[in-house]
């Protein structure tokens, strides 16, 4: 069975996390701007090479290392609008987040 990644290009979505919000616009299948468009590090943007997997219909691990230092892993479920996320920061403590997802924008499949 194949499945495909929700993920598309083109699409932009939010993740809305207690601290901050990032916004993240997909340019390719390999590459993708993050932006923090609210709370903390309000202004942060980089692009960079990501890699994502779908685990299921609707479930997408989704990584990348940014030009900081700093290495994001995303455990986005579309399905219940839930992303679980760890961040290794440049520096810093190791956190895990949780935070709803919003669909800004999503081209047709």
């Amino acid at each position: 069975m194949t499945v495909i990644s929700p993920l598309r290009v083109g699409q932009v979505l939010e993740i809305g996390f207690p601290a901050f919000t990032p916004r993240i616009t997909v340019h390719s299948d390999h590459s993708l701007t993050v932006e923090i468009v609210a709370g903390d590090n309000t202004g942060f943007s980089d692009t960079v090479d990501y890699e994502a997997v779908a685990v299921r219909e609707g479930l997408v691990i989704l990584s990348w290392r940014e030009h900081i230092g700093s290495t994001i892993v995303h455990v986005l479920d579309f399905v219940s609008g839930e992303a679980y996320t760890a961040v290794t920061p440049a520096t810093g403590v190791f956190v895990r987040l949780r935070g709803r997802i919003e669909i800004l924008s999503a081209p047709s499949p």
